[in-house]
């Protein structure tokens, strides 16, 4: 209901200032036009046409949409500005028939902003178009709806002779997938008498934050270290009692007090008393802390070297995950020409480790049936964005995070949870223009997979992934045609054709 208003709200802004049409200086008013279809064989659209795009091109074969968006964008004066955004997609072969992408309004004071909607997110520090993305606040699946503050870009903290800036985003909001993993949950039944599934949620709150601090980029040499916080929280949780086929279900907290106890992650020291092991920590966290280099070789070239290190508990906080995170080496070409080369990206992710296949904390058994306490304290087996309470760290089926973790809808037996978590994964890519209305893109991705420490695969599974795109721009239209295959165990055998043909035009 909340999101219906919202809506609304941005329709009759764009309504009052139609009416307003003499005051072009201060009113902009566009508006964008997409049809893109995706054609081939295999089971899937090939991986890299669908990964980091806001599950906007659908993960099944032979698919296509059409889209369109008004944009509007209002100034109050004062640098004070009023945006907003209604964009809408009719699909064909998708989970998604039709449906709202973005709707949201926005007010920016300067470097600052205020945001209440769904909106496609950039990503802080990573390259949208050639990186795997972020760990945690990726651009991979559909946007949250979500009230949230930060900045516009990075922001220079005054009094520190331009040396410092900081990138800060922080806010609550709601997965709006509930129906999705409820059908889902049922989906799954392999045939053997019972669900494969063991639980799901639904009216899921979500909180995120990120805060990024940086040096003066334009010196020689530059740095960058950041953290990235998701949480799960909040909602209904249901479990599958396989001894009588029932499902139990269970309210969690989303009081205002809930709103503060996931800001850290804390618990309820009590858990075990209260029959809620899932309390033992508040909610599902999911996060990325980064370290980051750069050099500018001249005033056109820049390189940066960076590692991402994922932790979803304090192992991880500690780098208990050995060599686990996204190490990443990045070229950027600033010239104001045509560049053969604009920019490139070599990646290694590796999630293996997880601080290792084991976790027991006695402090989550305080009572033994036996009489026995045992002391010892390991901590490991971090299952990176699977949960015991809220199954998985998905948003429609999709991981919001980074997409080399192959997501649950890709689970040809309907498991909603992750079953291929621990990979070993390689990633490039390239783009730059070959004229000044032609350019390209080039990626690919080669990885393995055993499993999860619950579930390991008897055999690894493997995929080599790769993509090769040209696009064409005169005015206001851009067309694009892509090739990309998929050759391997993980998403089978794929190939896929796809055009897009865009238009962005302006009303006021």
């Amino acid at each position: 209901m909340i999101y219906k208003h919202i809506c609304l709200m941005v329709v009759g802004l764009g309504c009052s200032l139609l009416a307003k049409a003499q005051d072009k200086q201060q009113t902009t008013i566009t508006y964008n036009l997409a049809a893109e279809t995706a054609i081939g064989t295999g089971d899937f659209t090939a991986f890299q046409l669908t990964s980091n795009r806001h599950d906007i091109l659908a993960t099944r074969s032979n698919t296509g949409y059409m889209r369109g968006a008004v944009n509007v964008e209002h100034s109050l004066g004062n640098d004070l500005i009023l945006s907003g955004a209604v964009d809408f997609i009719g699909s064909s072969h998708a989970n998604h028939k039709a449906y709202l992408q973005q709707c949201y309004a926005n007010l920016s004071y300067q470097d600052f902003f205020l945001e209440f909607g769904t909106r496609e997110q950039q990503q802080a520090i990573r390259d949208d178009l050639l990186s795997t993305g972020s760990f945690v606040k990726g651009t991979n699946a559909k946007p949250f709806l979500q009230f949230h503050i930060g900045t516009n870009g990075f922001w220079t903290v005054p009094f520190t002779k331009d040396w410092i800036q900081i990138n800060f985003d922080g806010g609550y909001g709601r997965f709006l997938d509930s129906n999705y993993r409820e059908e889902a949950f049922y989906r799954g039944d392999p045939g053997k008498g019972k669900n494969i599934n063991t639980k799901y949620a639904t009216g899921i709150y979500m909180h995120q934050k990120h805060l990024y601090i940086r040096t003066n980029p334009k010196k020689r040499i530059f740095g960058l270290v950041g953290i990235e916080h998701m949480v799960q929280f909040g909602g209904t949780l249901y479990r599958y009692n396989s001894s009588d086929g029932t499902i139990h279900q269970k309210e969690k907290s989303s009081d205002l007090k809930a709103f503060f106890d996931v800001i850290l992650p804390f618990g309820d020291s009590k858990f075990y008393e209260h029959n809620a092991l899932e309390d033992w920590i508040f909610g599902n966290h999911v996060g990325m802390m980064t370290a980051q280099i750069g050099w500018n070789i001249n005033n056109d070239n820049l390189l940066q070297a960076y590692l991402d290190n994922p932790f979803e508990d304090g192992s991880g906080i500690r780098k208990g995950n050995g060599f686990d995170g996204l190490w990443g080496l990045q070229y950027n070409n600033k010239a104001s020409d045509v560049q053969y080369v604009r920019g490139a990206v070599i990646e290694y992710l590796q999630t293996t480790n997880q601080s290792g296949p084991l976790h027991y904390d006695s402090r989550d058994y305080p009572v033994s049936t036996s009489g026995i306490v045992i002391g010892d304290y390991v901590t490991g087996n971090d299952d990176y964005y699977n949960h015991a309470a809220y199954d998985s760290y998905t948003h429609f089926g999709l991981t919001p995070g980074n997409p080399l973790i192959a997501s649950p809808i890709y689970n040809k037996g309907g498991y909603t949870a992750y079953s291929d978590n621990r990979i070993k994964a390689w990633h490039f890519g390239v783009n730059g223009e070959l004229t000044k209305q032609l350019s390209y893109l080039v990626k690919g991705s080669y990885q393995e997979g055993w499993g999860t420490y619950h579930a390991p695969l008897p055999t690894k599974h493997h995929s080599f992934d790769a993509m090769l795109q040209g696009t064409y721009t005169t005015g206001p239209w851009q067309i694009s045609a892509a090739y990309a295959f998929d050759k391997g165990n993980i998403y089978g055998d794929n190939s896929t054709f796809d055009l897009k043909i865009a238009f962005h035009g302006k009303i006021l």
